[in-house]
């Protein structure tokens, strides 16, 4: 399931890594599971989805579906 995010609660969205103090006033799409091996990001041209996945283990970081004009 999808939902569209508002900008509003990616301006709350804080840092996903386990006890971070860091603030942090930008927003990175990384793993939780492995937030060190990096991401590895496609785009599907016929759906408009931006896939983003951890490097080491595949699992799901983020989608998003990018805007027509």
């Amino acid at each position: 399931m999808t939902a569209a995010l508002t900008r509003k609660q990616l301006d709350a969205a804080g840092c996903e890594i386990p006890d971070c103090g860091h603030d942090h006033s930008v927003i990175f799409l990384h793993a939780v599971c492995h937030p060190s091996a990096g991401t590895r990001v496609s785009y599907d041209k016929p759906t408009g989805l931006l896939t983003v996945k951890c490097r080491r283990c595949e699992k799901l970081v983020a989608q998003v579906k990018v805007a027509d004009q």
